[in-house]
């Protein structure tokens, strides 16, 4: 909900630093706070194209009160508007109290309403969410138009339909939690991370039972050397672009947005060294109550990507996912294939920073005058051009599966080489257990056969091993300098149809 936003629009700029001494609160500072918070409002919660309205019943009132600052967002209604449809939520007021630090910043405490109601012209069509406790609190940089530090709990969180017939149903979040920490390392640089974590989740239908629980669920995030005078200086481009081109009727953007915008990332100094962004679950369990699925269970499960090395010639990106334990009951048709547990690791090293930095903002200055889908053609082009010519490399640097009857652990780098004839060159190693019990079961199963085939020459062309004690098959593939494709040290090239 956009409320929210008040406290939460900051999250990418976490930033937790020792409190400074107080300072006192004065009636020109509360004139500068006043019109600070219209315009913090107007600039990231309201849209420019009017999608999103505020329509507030009296004036925000900042008022001096000793060492700090009351602050007051009047009631308001929200106009929400997408293809022609209206939804509207009316908001009680928002407090704040503002506590001045001698370097600028606001210790911020809020106190949101505990009551949201969104309806639609549409009878019973519409949403209440209930916040039962809350404690909010953050420092808010002024001249970032961040938070830079976030400590907040909301606790008891319910959403339920307006429709009669739903009255059963509920989305219910026992907790929620917002931190941040991190140090200044530079003049407007800063090393932060931050993370949002949900607790105790269930979703109940309208009949009462339960479809959905989560134990929890979290989103973390960091950034190395965070300038944050430029990230700030980067929205508000973003910002004024979005207002001086607004979406065409057809929805499109205009070709001169796409112009200027490349312009934007070429005027943009660097952001950050090294970024991430991580999201996880714990403990889940979904009930479709279906007769083909009663239950699917889930440990845990996370997923990540990450980009480092911006400071440097070349940079890295990395994309990880785990999973465990994953159950499905009653267990269907070759369930026994599917893996209960996995890891993935996989990074593309040694990017070049300033091909890549070249290649998109060519593609968006060219796409005035060529169009964005021949702009995109030649920018690949020169992307593939700039990798080539690199020293990257696609890292396998895990890739396990485990099901109840087969195991595969899968390593290996691949290196674009433009004087090799296949273009690249590399080696990757496949580790595979249990394939005499998968042949076995799949013999079994009614509808195997292919199955069998297909595990029978995978058998076949592996070499024979023993890993932990078990027979296991491994696979070495080489793609060589001279063209050469050997699985084991045997060409590959006849069973391919190549020379």
């Amino acid at each position: 909900m956009r409320t929210l936003s008040l406290l939460a629009a900051g999250i990418a700029a976490w930033v937790l630093l020792p409190a400074a001494a107080q300072a006192q609160a004065t009636a020109e500072g509360a004139d500068k706070i006043r019109l600070g918070l219209k315009d913090w409002i107007a600039t990231h919660l309201a849209t420019a194209d009017k999608s999103v309205v505020f329509n507030f019943q009296g004036p925000i009132t900042v008022e001096p009160q000793g060492k700090f600052y009351k602050a007051v967002i009047p009631k308001s209604e929200i106009l929400f508007t997408a293809e022609g449809d209206t939804a509207r939520l009316a908001l009680d007021p928002v407090e704040l109290q503002l506590t001045p630090q001698e370097n600028g910043w606001l210790d911020t405490v809020a106190t949101i309403p505990t009551t949201y109601r969104v309806v639609t012209d549409k009878k019973d069509e519409g949403v209440e969410v209930t916040i039962g406790t809350q404690a909010l609190r953050g420092v808010f940089a002024p001249q970032y138009h961040a938070f830079m530090s976030l400590d907040g709990k909301l606790g008891q969180i319910t959403a339920r339909s307006l429709d009669p017939a739903e009255a059963k149903g509920a989305f219910k979040v026992d907790g929620l939690a917002l931190v941040g920490d991190s140090k200044a390392v530079g003049p407007d640089t800063y090393d932060s991370t931050g993370s949002v974590t949900l607790s105790g989740i269930s979703f109940i239908d309208e009949t009462g039972a339960q479809l959905l629980r989560l134990d929890g669920a979290t989103l973390e995030g960091k950034a190395a050397a965070a300038n944050m005078a430029a990230l700030r200086a980067f929205s508000d481009k973003l910002t004024d672009l979005q207002k001086r081109y607004p979406p065409q009727a057809d929805g499109e953007m205009p070709k001169e947005f796409l112009t200027d915008l490349g312009r934007v990332f070429q005027g943009t100094p660097k952001l950050f060294d090294d970024f991430g962004v991580s999201y996880g679950l714990t403990g889940a369990e979904v009930t479709p109550g279906e007769p083909d699925v009663e239950k699917v269970t889930l440990a845990s499960a996370g997923f990540g990507v990450g980009l480092t090395g911006l400071a440097k010639d070349g940079s890295t990106f990395q994309i990880t996912f785990d999973l465990a334990q994953l159950g499905i009951q009653p267990l269907p048709e070759f369930g026994q294939f599917i893996p209960h547990s996995a890891t993935v690791d996989l990074a593309l090293t040694n990017l070049p920073n300033q091909a890549l930095l070249q290649a998109l903002t060519g593609m968006l200055d060219s796409s005035a005058t060529l169009g964005p889908d021949q702009a995109a053609e030649i920018a690949v082009a020169q992307l593939q051009q700039a990798v080539m010519n690199g020293n990257g490399a696609l890292e396998i640097r895990s890739f396990k599966a485990a099901s109840p009857l087969t195991t595969i652990d899968l390593t290996g780098t691949l290196r674009p080489n433009p004087k090799a004839p296949l273009m690249l060159t590399g080696d990757a190693t496949l580790v595979v257990s249990g394939l005499e019990d998968a042949l076995e079961a799949a013999k079994a199963a009614p509808d195997g056969q292919e199955m069998v085939q297909g595990l029978t020459v995978l058998q076949t062309m592996g070499a024979q091993d023993t890993i932990d004690g078990k027979p296991a098959r491994t696979y070495k593939l080489v793609v060589g300098e001279n063209g050469d494709i050997l699985l084991n040290g045997t060409d590959l090239k006849p069973l391919l149809g190549m020379r």
